[in-house]
Formats: C-alpha cells, structure tokens, sequence
C-alpha cells in the first residue's frame, strides 16, 4: 500500500462510500495500519493466484516460461489435441 492509499480511522468514516470504489486501502490509527480493505475482485484474484501457484505443473510451466523454455502452440492444434 502506498501512503495516497492510507488513511486515518476518522477518514474512513467520512469517506466510506467513496474509498470502497478503490481496489485497496489501507486504515491507520495514530499513524499505524491497523486494517486493511480488499474489494472482492482483489480477493478473488489472490485466491486464483494461490490456487496456481499450489499446483507444481503450473509452478514449473511458469519456471519455464521465465527462463525462455516455454512451448508455444498453434491454436489450430491445441483444438486438434483437444478433439482427439
């Protein structure tokens, strides 16, 4: 969080309607965060990613990929494989 997205416990109050549009903010009392808002589109991705990053095929496709040594394929024969 940065320090634009951070505001005090009085702040929130005030500007609920308003800071709930935001992805994320951050909620502080005497200048520590003392809470933290995720909207549910945060959450649902931190999830997915957690989920991915569990399983070790993804893992090391994705090991892969960041060294250059991922597949690449044609849809065309993604569909064949798929139809086989």
């Amino acid at each position: 969080m940065t320090s634009d997205s951070t505001v005090t416990v009085s702040q929130a109050q005030a500007n609920l309607p308003r800071l709930i549009r935001q992805d994320s903010f951050a909620i502080a009392r005497h200048g520590k965060v003392v809470g933290v808002f995720l909207s549910k589109d945060r959450i649902e991705a931190l999830v997915e990613s957690m989920e991915l990053l569990s399983d070790p095929h993804f893992v090391r496709a994705l090991k892969e990929h960041k060294a250059g040594r991922g597949k690449q394929y044609e849809v065309a024969e993604l569909d064949a494989e798929m139809s086989a």
